[in-house]
This record gives C-alpha cells, sequence and structure tokens, in this order.
C-alpha cells in the first residue's frame, strides 16, 4: 500500500493565496497614486484577488490539499486586502472612517485570539460565518470603486451612479452587522481559550489583593450637534460645490459689526441663499451652474446642505491690484467686488477683501433643513443642527488639480505688496491631506 504523501508547504491554493497578497500591493499602490484611471484599475485588481480567495478554498478542499500555513495565510490575505482597500476608500471620502475602524477592530481582536490559540499549540480554522464576513465585505468595497470608476469615466451623473452612491451606505450596514456578529460567534467558540487565558492572569493577581475599585464611570447625554455654516449666494455655492471655483471672497454683512468679516472657522458648511444674490453682479459663465429660472425664490423654502468646505488659505487683500489678479478663479463681476472692496462706511473698517481659498466637499445624502429666522440676516456666518463627521463625503476638485490652482492663486496675490493689516487676520494653517483623490 502506497504510503500518504504530505501536500507540499506551498501547493497551489497557497500560491494563489501568496498571489492575492501581491495583488493588494498593487492595489495599493493605484489608490495611492493620482492618475486618470486609479480607482478602475483598482476595482478590477480587487475584483480578480476576490476571486482568487474563493478559487484557493475551493482548489483546498477538492483535492484535499488544506495546510496548516493555508488556514493562517488565508485569513491574512482576507485581511489585507479588505483592509486596505477600505483604508484606500476612506482616504477617497466614499467608506465611513467609524465603520471601517469597528472593521478592524474586530479583526485585531480575532488575530489576537489566534496568536493566544497558536502560543497553546493551537490552530483556530476560518468559520464559515467569518466567509459570509468577508463576501459582505467585498460587495460594499465593490459598490464604492464602481462609483469612483464611473466618476473617472464622467459617468457621476448617470442613473447607475446615483444609485450607487445611495444605496452603498446600507451595504457597508450589511457588512459591519455580519462583521461583528462573526466576530462574536468566534469568540462564543473559543470561549475556553479565552477563559484559560483571563484565569491564568488571575492567578498572578493574587498577590497583590488590595486592588483600588475603578472610579464610576460619567455618564453622557446625547448633545444635538451644532456645526458652523457660512451664508453665500446660492449660485455661487453651486460653483464652489461643481469645483469651478474655490475661492471665497468676503467683506462682512451689515449684521457683522464694525469688525466685518472674520475667518472664524477652519471647516464649515455652504449654506446656500438667494437673499441678495444680484445676477447682473456675476460673470455670464456662472449660469452653467444655476440659473435665476432654477435658483430659490421662495422664503419658506427649505435649505438642503450638499457641500462643506475646509479652508486652507485665509489672506487679507488690502490691494486692488490683488484682487484683480483673481479674475479667472470666481464668478463675481468686477463691479459688485469693486463695491465690496471700498465698502468702509462703518467705522474701523479700511478698504480690502478677506481672500479663503477652500478645499469642497459634497456629501453623498444631502440635509434638509427647515426655514429659521435663525438662518435671516445679513451675516456671513450661522449655526446649523446637523454635523458632517458621519457623511460620506467626496472632494470635488482632484487633490492635485486643487495643489496646483492654490499655488497659482497664492502666486498672484503674494507678487502685490500687502498692507499691515494682513496681520489681524487669523492665519489657517494650509492642510492639503486628500480625503479624494
Amino acid at each position: 500500500m502506497r504510503a500518504l504523501r504530505r501536500a507540499p508547504t506551498l501547493n497551489l491554493p497557497n500560491q494563489l493565496t501568496v498571489l492575492r497578497l501581491g495583488m493588494c500591493g498593487l492595489l495599493l499602490i493605484s489608490m495611492s497614486f493620482t492618475w486618470p484611471y486609479a480607482a478602475t484599475t483598482a476595482f478590477f485588481i480587487f475584483t480578480l484577488a476576490s476571486l482568487t480567495d474563493w478559487l484557493d478554498g475551493a482548489i483546498a478542499r477538492s483535492r484535499n490539499l488544506v495546510t496548516d500555513l493555508g488556514k493562517l495565510l488565508d485569513p491574512l490575505a482576507d485581511k489585507v486586502l479588505v483592509l486596505g482597500t477600505l483604508v484606500a476608500l476612506v482616504e477617497r471620502g466614499v467608506a465611513p472612517m467609524w465603520m471601517v475602524v469597528v472593521i478592524m477592530a474586530r479583526e485585531f481582536l480575532i488575530t489576537g485570539l489566534r496568536q493566544i490559540a497558536a502560543a497553546k499549540q493551537k490552530i483556530l480554522a476560518a468559520e464559515r460565518i467569518g466567509k459570509h464576513k468577508t463576501i459582505s465585505q467585498i460587495v460594499a468595497i465593490l459598490v464604492s470603486l464602481a462609483y469612483l470608476s464611473l466618476g473617472e469615466f464622467g459617468l457621476q451623473h448617470t442613473l447607475l451612479a446615483h444609485f450607487l452612491a445611495a444605496s452603498q451606505i446600507w451595504f457597508y450596514w450589511i457588512a459591519l452587522i455580519i462583521t461583528v456578529l462573526s466576530g462574536a460567534i468566534y469568540f462564543w467558540k473559543n470561549a475556553a481559550i479565552v477563559s484559560e487565558s483571563i484565569e491564568a492572569k488571575s492567578l498572578t493577581e493574587t498577590s497583590n489583593p488590595t486592588r483600588e475599585s475603578p472610579a464610576p464611570e460619567a455618564v453622557s447625554l446625547p448633545v444635538k450637534p451644532v456645526m458652523p455654516a457660512f451664508k453665500e449666494w446660492e449660485a455661487i455655492v453651486e460653483a464652489l460645490g461643481q469645483g469651478a471655483q474655490i475661492v471665497i471672497l468676503r467683506k462682512g454683512g451689515i449684521a457683522e459689526g464694525r469688525t466685518g468679516f472674520q475667518a472664524k472657522h477652519p471647516k464649515f458648511w455652504l449654506f446656500p441663499t438667494a437673499y441678495h444674490q444680484q445676477w447682473e453682479k456675476t460673470k455670464p459663465d456662472l449660469r452653467r451652474y444655476l440659473t435665476p429660472s432654477t435658483a430659490s425664490s421662495e422664503k419658506d423654502k427649505e435649505i438642503t446642505l450638499h457641500y462643506f468646505a475646509e479652508v486652507t488659505d485665509a489672506i487679507y487683500l488690502s490691494s486692488w491690484e490683488q484682487v484683480a489678479r483673481l479674475d479667472d478663479a470666481h464668478f463675481w463681476s468686477e463691479e459688485i467686488l469693486r463695491e465690496r472692496f471700498d465698502y468702509k462706511e462703518r467705522p474701523g473698517m479700511e478698504a480690502g477683501l478677506h481672500l479663503l481659498i477652500v478645499r469642497v466637499s459634497r456629501i453623498n445624502l444631502p440635509h434638509k433643513l427647515a426655514p429659521s429666522t435663525e438662518y435671516e440676516g445679513c451675516k456671513s456666518w450661522i449655526e446649523v443642527p446637523v454635523d458632517w463627521e458621519h457623511d460620506i463625503a467626496a472632494h470635488v476638485v482632484r487633490t492635485e488639480e486643487f495643489a496646483t490652482r492654490r499655488s497659482r492663486i497664492l502666486a498672484a496675490v503674494a507678487t502685490v505688496s500687502v498692507s499691515s493689516s494682513t496681520t489681524h487676520l487669523p492665519k489657517v494653517t494650509p492642510n492639503l491631506t486628500p480625503r479624494t483623490a
């Protein structure tokens, strides 16, 4: 009778697993650089890598090539593929950060459990629900990558793109629920290993019986979020939201007192308003993004928040020549900017304009606000009861393009001498860390 041969360590399933690890590196490289088809390339690499995950398991089971190395490498490759791509999608602004953190925490806890088992000469194979967890995560990732890929081909306004944008949050919720459930089942089935570790730790602490009881935890009550919002003409907000301009030029509203406008917040909602909107004092090209016929005209109409902005630079322009050099960077006419620049009827005001360079992001599902008297009045800053922390958002201008346009604007205003009044404006430290490419 022929002796049974031991399957080689790097058999075909293990080779496919190692190949999947290599593909993970290519995927992350593609998502880490700004180039036209990064997400599309990542979509195909991720799809192929996911297929190898199914294929290596099928081959290993059908040919009885299951090895201890395979039991360790297969879940490791899954983690690198899925978690690495999720982190890249968080950077692109399409994956909710808190969900990704929960998913990563579950994976780290299971990895810790595997290490405890290895120390006890035990190897824990992946559970079936773990495969369901991986599949749900893969589907959520493919939906996000497909959405980004459509944008790279200029198809972000198609019905399919809108469906993917609206549904991807639900795929992440499904993946999160299965991930947490699978982790709980994994710990429950291996409760003996956990109990042995806890009992061993308790025995080492019996020599110090006088332990202080922990202080009671403070109970925190839910607080309604209050976030700053910047009021701007509805048409200009849409131009900012479409990435057509990245600057805000402001003097200050009547309700803002003698000091006028102040750059108070590094991050804020863009609050569209038709109040004082003067189409005749804007450039004709602005009508490509919004027209007087489509603009809001009802006083009691609800407000929709589509965009928030992050300030990279705040500069006071005390020279008209500085303002004039920005003519191709915005949609205001020279007439309205000259009026704002020269306006100094209130005591203490000087000629000039505040320049903010902003990085605008569009959220996946807009917020609707009911009309309120708190939003009325000639003022720049208001507060709104909505938070952007849990929104899926993406930058409207790619990182490389934004950096180029920002540099040109800074060069234009820096070539003119600026008065000492610049020092009175709070300077916002530039921050170009991208959420999306």
